[in-house]
């Protein structure tokens, strides 16, 4: 079966370590240019055909300029083969023009080690189908991206209220909008996938600058809890750390964030 991510990932070998891309305008945020999580799927997919092992351990992108719809190519290096972690860098250009830029790290999980602390479980929250479906609140076509995932939260959140709550935390549901599995590559997207918890101080538009995700194991979900939260708001700029769990409390993924408000 195919699903909408996967479609809007596909790509073309060109050449030894270069992917021909169609950027799609199916993942536009309210900014009308593509959402930073599905560019980064789109690098992190490359890297991921030329790797060496088989699963995502990190990604750290820094976004130069907007990404458009059309067409675009992705050209992989690899940096080190490891024996253990191996790691490549990728850019997107467009036009001629270089529009992200991305480090990445890969492994096995297979050969992972052993040792574990995890000092705090998931966040408690009632089962998706006990939530609000508050991403119905926004008319389908307003803001692409946000179509391509449902939405799952115990409370619509005041900003989407008319009732902005003053703090930048939220707790909520994601999945694929068509049922799709979470694995790297999505759970690379979702952690981008939430509207902005500086809306909550009436600042929705918010633009990426960087954004690094850790893989923490190879997800076996279909839903996904997602905690974010910003920390600081200064001279305009944010930070935004996003915890992604999956349906029976483990850690997925984490992720941070430097942004810039629209209008700061």
């Amino acid at each position: 079966m195919s699903h909408l991510l996967d479609d809007a990932l596909a790509s073309v070998r060109i050449a030894d370590g270069t992917h021909r891309v169609q950027v799609t305008a199916d993942w536009n945020t309210a900014n009308q240019t593509p959402n930073g999580g599905y560019v980064l799927a789109l690098l992190l997919h490359a890297v991921m055909q030329e790797s060496a092992h088989p699963d995502a351990l990190s990604i750290a992108i820094t976004y130069f300029r907007p990404a458009s719809p059309g067409p675009a190519d992705i050209s992989v290096r690899e940096v080190r083969a490891g024996r253990r972690v191996s790691t490549y860098d990728a850019v997107l250009v467009q036009a001629g023009k270089e529009i992200a830029h991305a480090v990445v790290s890969t492994h096995d999980w297979d050969a992972a080690g052993t040792v574990e602390h995890a000092p705090h479980a998931a966040p408690d929250m009632p089962r998706p189908e006990d939530c609000e479906d508050f991403g119905a609140l926004v008319p389908e076509g307003m803001v692409p991206v946000l179509d391509r995932y449902l939405y799952r939260s115990a409370e619509v959140p005041g900003w989407l209220s008319g009732a902005p709550s003053g703090v930048t935390e939220s707790l909520g549901w994601i999945r694929a909008a068509d049922g799709r599995p979470v694995d790297a590559l999505l759970a690379g997207a979702m952690v981008d996938a939430f509207a902005p918890v500086t809306a909550e101080i009436g600042h929705l538009a918010s633009a990426t600058i960087q954004l690094t995700v850790h893989f923490r194991r190879r997800p076996e979900t279909v839903w996904a809890l997602g905690h974010v939260v910003t920390r600081h708001v200064l001279a305009g700029y944010h930070d935004e750390d996003v915890e992604l769990w999956d349906d029976q409390g483990r850690l997925i993924a984490q992720s941070r964030q430097l942004a810039i408000l629209a209008n700061g």
